[in-house]
């Protein structure tokens, strides 16, 4: 795992990634995909990543996840 300590502060005040921001799910799962062919739909949203380097997570794609699970179609 990476010492955030001496990470350089990331651009934008990027949030660090979290279990609560993974939500169960497995990073695959909900990173973005750019489905808008540019990855500017709205949904997308940056985090760094504690194992190093900075994921883009589709926040459509988390909520479509979460409402299949809580239909249980998960």
């Amino acid at each position: 795992m990476a010492d955030l300590g001496k990470a350089p502060k990331a651009a934008r005040g990027l949030r660090t990634l979290t279990a609560e921001v993974l939500d169960g799910f497995d990073l695959e799962d909900i990173r973005c995909r750019s489905c808008s062919g540019y990855g500017n739909c709205g949904y997308k949203s940056m985090f760094v990543n504690p194992q190093g380097g900075v994921v883009s997570v589709c926040m459509n794609r988390r909520r479509t996840l979460q409402e299949k699970r809580a239909a249980g179609q998960l």
